[in-house]
């Protein structure tokens, strides 16, 4: 085992042996599997919504990856820009990773299709493989859950009934100790400062907690 910080993962797990255990759960190359900045091996934490309104119609890996490097941030968030303005959850997730930095985070959903509504979601992209491969390889110390469905999902795997509220909750998932966090509603309809507040709190509370 190798140490980073006080987080200690696999020395076997590259980057590239990352990428191909998620490339086989893609439910096409256009879907967005998850956000962050360099390698998502480094990401303590984990903001987790429904599933991504904005589909850039670009292959993930081919485009925002490097097997050196990890996820490429700027070509995303050129793309980005260009496709859709920066309104709604977005504005919040990123006011959550700034709250949290230094420690590193992953924005990421419960399902990996896009579509514009959650009404439009079919019964086939309802599949949680990826997210379920991403807390078991990643193995964060603390995640922040917002909406309705994420957080059922979320109280299901943990074993906890209650995880919305305005502090953290320690719960097991998959046998890893994680402060759980539960908003309720769409993420959009709270502030900015919320957001902010909310990633510096759980930095705070994963301090020092070991993996």
């Amino acid at each position: 085992m190798t140490e980073r910080g006080r987080v200690r993962i696999s020395a076997a797990m590259t980057l590239k042996r990352f990428r191909e255990g998620l490339e086989p759960f893609m439910p096409s190359p256009e879907a967005r599997p998850f956000t962050c900045t360099g390698s998502p091996l480094e990401c303590r934490l984990f903001i987790v919504g429904l599933n991504s309104a904005t589909q850039l119609k670009q292959d993930f890996f081919r485009r925002y990856w490097c097997d050196d490097r990890g996820f490429l941030r700027d070509v995303f968030e050129d793309d980005y820009s260009h496709t859709r303005k920066k309104a709604g959850t977005r504005p919040r997730i990123e006011a959550f990773v700034k709250g949290a930095c230094p420690v590193h985070c992953l924005e990421t959903n419960i399902y990996a299709a896009p579509t514009k509504k959650a009404s439009q979601l079919k019964p086939e992209d309802k599949n949680t493989d990826i997210i379920k491969y991403l807390i078991k390889t990643i193995r964060p110390a603390g995640i922040v859950v917002h909406t309705k469905e994420p957080i059922e999902f979320f109280q299901k795997i943990s074993g906890c009934n209650n995880i919305a509220g305005d502090e953290p909750k320690l719960v097991k998932i998959f046998g890893q100790p994680t402060q759980l966090l539960g908003v309720p509603g769409p993420l959009w309809r709270r502030s900015i400062d919320f957001a902010r507040t909310a990633g510096t709190k759980m930095k705070d509370c994963v301090k020092g907690q070991h993996s």
